[in-house]
This record gives C-alpha cells, sequence and structure tokens, in this order.
C-alpha cells in the first residue's frame, strides 16, 4: 500500500472517530440546563431595547403570598418596576410558563415589556 493511501485511510478512519465522539457527546439530559438558586429573564424587545429580571428559586418555591416585586434591569436609561402574584409563582413552580407585563416608562415614550416566566429547576 503506498505511503498516500495509508495516509488516506488513517486521516478517514481519524475523521470517523472524531464524529462518533462527536455524536455520542451530544445526548440529550432529562435535568435543566441551570437548576440553580436563582434565573435570570430577558424581556421582549420594545423600543429597540430589552430588560431583565432575576428570580429566586425559593421565591417560587415558596411564593411569598404578597408576592413578588423587583425592578428589572437599567436599559436606555431607564428600568420598569415588575411584579408577580402568589397565584402567578405557584403557575410557575407547578410547571406552566406566565406572561408578566412591566409597569410602564415614560422614557422613550409611554411603554412597558413582557416577560415569559418559566420552571427553570
Amino acid at each position: 500500500m503506498s505511503m498516500k493511501r495509508v495516509l488516506a485511510v488513517l486521516s478517514g478512519a481519524a475523521l470517523l472517530a472524531l464524529l462518533v465522539l462527536g455524536v455520542t457527546g451530544c445526548g440529550s439530559s432529562t435535568t435543566p440546563p441551570n437548576g440553580g438558586t436563582s434565573q435570570s429573564f430577558t424581556s421582549t424587545s420594545t423600543n429597540a431595547h430589552t430588560h431583565g429580571v432575576t428570580i429566586l428559586r425559593t421565591e417560587v418555591e415558596n411564593a411569598p403570598a404578597a408576592g413578588i416585586t423587583k425592578t428589572t434591569t437599567s436599559n436606555s436609561v431607564h428600568t420598569h418596576s415588575f411584579a408577580m402574584t402568589q397565584a402567578e409563582l405557584q403557575t410557575v413552580n407547578g410547571g406552566t410558563g406566565v406572561t408578566v407585563t412591566s409597569g410602564n416608562s415614560p422614557t422613550g415614550g409611554d411603554h412597558t415589556h413582557n416577560f415569559t416566566i418559566t420552571k427553570w429547576f
């Protein structure tokens, strides 16, 4: 067998081995990617910007009777209020996502943002 043929066979075998390792290394997992103590959610884009809000796992698992109230991340020189009721938090804990609309901001024109909150743990 010529040297070119040997190199071609070895190259093909190496490529096949990499493909097999790559495919078997990409299996699905039954655990969520972030089972951590908090999760950040990004809003819909309104007036060409988004905001974020972070929710604690304990706030979902043990939803306070008064719900939760937070302030979104700042973007375009303003923030929004964000609130979830106890019932909304319990719905998320049960595995069903909820859409929450932020409070209004007059900065850059009156507007709100929607957040889709889902269980991450």
